[in-house]
């Protein structure tokens, strides 16, 4: 399907991971180094109250890719992949023709993942692993861990984990790569194709270290050694950290991503795609930098992880802010009705739910005297006056907490309360470990095993 023959337009999607709301100028005024994405703003529908279905990438982007809640999808610590017969977002453009493409150096965001199905080019940046053979026998060996049960899954994964924390951590983000591939294949697109490109760029995700983001940014963010920011959670519950210093070297990853959007941005223009491209800039989840006690993004599910941007630029779209609540699951729906694949079957319940499951994966990474605080199954669900969030513990004793958004306290907890008990309880399906050793790796950088 062509250009030349439909008024369908192209989608460029742009996953800015661990990205928090606040830190954009956006939706913060006191924030002065986001002009790439400020200036994009201003010509685009800025959508203010938008919710992750979770609070790390996995179950976001399933929920993203099938507009399921994580519940529903399963793709989460116990099933530790995308296993659906549902039809994906890029499934739906591929079927209308278009030319699809995923380009990101995130591993959960691979052939073994199941996140990539419907994306007829995929680069992950996994060298010899990136190729389809090899995928495939890794993929296949996941069946073997269908039977095994909680306390093994989580020996296994504390042996992996002192085998992958020996092997050290490599460059992970790739940022400089993966933007430009990016640039460099929307350059080579053919003017008579439709498109829809996803990718997703990992700068504002820990560890925050020379070179992503460059020395130069962390030093005008005022961070002149950086061995004092933790690479992962695991570095974060075994020392002690300069808070201040880890809150700069996030804002020097947010200001390095900005650039980098902008690089997107003006090759977008140069290319002379805007005229009938949708842009859409969001984040899967936002970053606890210290708050709370908490660092990164698993285990909590504190506004600051789950409130995240949303942001839509499109030859017929209003600039306008959409101040309602929002799902970043609805974009499984939003964006095809945009590009014109779909019609508009978006169903807005007047509230937002979400929810995370037991740290299976990163369990070795909390001590013990420690875990009451982190070791949790949270649910949430919010509305425009306030937040209820569930948690059962190890002990399996139910607590409710509830954060209202205004001063007056009307809402009535008995509804949100009974929201939060309707929802669906997770599979007991068996977890599913990575079996990709080049997967594994980028996942044990990053944090998560």
């Amino acid at each position: 399907m062509t250009t030349e023959d439909t008024e369908n337009k192209n989608v460029i999607f742009i996953v800015l991971d661990s990205l928090r709301k606040d830190k954009l100028s956006v939706y913060d005024d006191e924030v002065d180094f986001t002009s790439n994405i400020q200036q994009f703003a201003e010509n685009s529908r800025v959508y203010a109250n938008v919710t992750a279905q979770a609070p790390w990438t996995l179950p976001s982007h399933a929920s993203i890719f099938t507009g399921q809640y994580p519940w529903d999808h399963e793709a989460t610590h116990k099933n530790t992949h995308l296993d659906t017969k549902r039809e994906l977002l890029a499934e739906k453009f591929q079927s209308e023709g278009y030319e699809t493409y995923a380009i990101t150096p995130n591993a959960w965001i691979s052939k073994p993942m199941g996140t990539t199905k419907g994306f007829e080019y995929t680069e992950n940046f996994l060298g010899l692993a990136s190729y389809d053979p090899v995928q495939n026998i890794f993929e296949s060996l996941r069946t073997r861990f269908d039977s095994i049960d909680r306390q093994t899954r989580r020996k296994i994964a504390g042996f992996l984990d002192g085998v992958f924390n020996k092997i050290g951590s490599s460059d992970i983000c790739k940022s400089r790569e993966t933007v430009d591939e990016v640039k460099n294949t929307l350059q080579k697109i053919d003017e008579d194709e439709n498109f829809f490109l996803f990718t997703n760029l990992m700068t504002a995700h820990e560890p925050y270290e020379v070179g992503e983001p460059p020395r130069e940014y962390l030093q005008k963010h005022g961070v002149e050694d950086v061995s004092s920011v933790p690479d992962s959670e695991r570095e974060y519950f075994h020392g002690e950290h300069d808070k201040d210093d880890m809150i700069r070297a996030y804002d020097a990853s947010v200001d390095y991503t900005d650039d980098l959007v902008g690089e997107i941005l003006d090759c977008a223009e140069e290319s002379n795609l805007l005229d009938n491209t949708i842009i859409v800039l969001a984040s899967d989840h936002g970053q606890a930098v210290g708050q709370k006690g908490f660092y990164g993004h698993q285990f909590t599910v504190m506004d600051g992880v789950i409130d995240v941007p949303l942001i839509i630029q499109g030859p017929e779209t209003d600039n306008e802010t959409i101040d309602s609540e929002v799902e970043l699951k609805s974009l499984y729906d939003i964006l095809p009705n945009l590009a014109g694949i779909q019609e508009d079957s978006v169903d807005h319940e007047g509230k937002v739910k979400g929810g995370y499951e037991r740290p299976e994966l990163f369990i070795n990474e909390i001590p013990k005297e420690k875990r009451s605080k982190y070791d949790n199954k949270l649910r949430y669900v919010k509305n425009n006056e306030a937040k209820m969030v569930k948690k059962v513990g190890e002990d399996n004793q139910t607590r409710f907490e509830v954060k209202y958004n205004h001063d007056s306290g009307n809402t009535d907890e008995n509804k949100l309360r009974d929201a939060l008990n309707q929802i669906s309880e997770a599979s007991d399906a068996s977890s599913e470990e990575v079996d990709d050793e080049e997967v594994k790796q980028r996942l044990e950088d990053l944090g998560y095993m």
